[in-house]
């Protein structure tokens, strides 16, 4: 992979990071759902493991 790709997956994580965290800061209000947290979460995984993959293709 290129180093656009490792740039394209790190945004990724940081964008999933931040959703999952915003979910995470409504815990204890009427806007929270734990579903939207849990796919939050799920995809920030999914996000760090395709860095993982990138930088080691690079």
């Amino acid at each position: 992979m290129t180093s656009d790709q490792v740039k394209e997956a790190e945004k990724r994580l940081a964008d999933a990071a931040k959703a999952a965290r915003i979910e995470l800061e409504k815990t204890g209000t009427p806007d929270y759902d734990s579903r939207a947290h849990q796919r939050a979460v799920e995809e920030e995984r999914n996000a760090q493991e395709a860095l993982e993959q990138a930088r080691a293709s690079a």
